[in-house]
């Protein structure tokens, strides 16, 4: 087996997700945004701009949207993969079965970072008021004028960051998302399997996964990686060192 060649074509597969769910993010982002746009709209000294609160729901709605498609569709494909061998086609109980696991998953595991998501919105927004908001002082504009200038500033630096942080988001969630889907496809199949760590053929790729390559489990039990246990590559049990821009995959052998 070539396992840089499989590696890539695994992640061309992922890099559709990929390209498809950078502008829900972007929108995500730029919904969470629109209350903090309307309050300064509304003050009358924009040294009183109140950031929180934002729209996180917006982000939750992304990384459903995400789940709802990545997941379920690595999981539908990897039950494909192996169907006409072991059992008989049952795929609308399948789809309803994964698809309430996916909300199970997403309410046990993405709160918290969606969570942390909001609360580095506000870290990026108090940085960037901190900076635009004396300049504009500075400059004598007040009124009408100040808030339309403070809201154009944020506007352009919003726009900066929410690019990079979707890609890191994407980037994470749509390998997290299609790994965890194709392990919950595969287990619905009953059969006794191992599954193989496939480690990113990439420059930027962490040693340890790199060392974790070919690492061959039950497919029930977790892979041992950077000291960490790991189901799968970018199992959110796993410290974010260790989870965060992984492009890690893996496949499944018969027993």
């Amino acid at each position: 087996m070539n396992r840089e060649r499989l590696w890539r074509s695994i992640d061309r597969r992922k890099a559709v997700y990929r390209r498809n769910m950078k502008p829900v993010f972007m929108q995500s982002f730029e919904d969470q945004i629109q209350p903090l746009y309307e309050r300064i709209s509304q003050t009358t000294d924009i040294r009183d701009v109140e950031i929180r609160p934002l729209n996180d729901q917006a982000i939750a709605e992304g990384y459903k949207r995400l789940y709802m498609i990545t997941a379920l569709d690595y999981a539908k494909r990897k039950r494909e993969q192996w169907q006409k061998s072991f059992l008989k086609s049952d795929d609308e109980i399948f789809e309803d079965l994964i698809m309430q696991e996916i909300i199970t998953y997403l309410e046990r595991n993405a709160g918290a970072t969606i969570t942390a998501v909001g609360d580095t919105s506000v870290d990026v927004i108090q940085k960037i008021l901190k900076r635009i908001i004396p300049e504009i002082l500075d400059s004598g504009i007040g009124g009408g004028a100040a808030q339309t200038m403070l809201r154009d500033r944020l506007q352009s630096e919003w726009h900066k960051a929410k690019y990079y942080r979707t890609e890191r988001i994407v980037r994470t969630e749509v390998n997290r998302a299609s790994n965890w889907g194709s392990l919950e496809g595969t287990k619905s199949l009953g059969v006794e399997m191992n599954k193989v760590w496939l480690s990113a053929f990439a420059a930027e790729s962490r040693p340890e996964h790199e060392a974790a390559d070919g690492q061959k489990v039950d497919l029930n039990e977790p892979f041992t990686v950077w000291g960490e246990q790991l189901q799968y590559p970018g199992d959110p049990v796993g410290s974010k060192d260790n989870t965060i821009n992984c492009l890690c995959s893996f496949y499944e052998e018969l027993k």
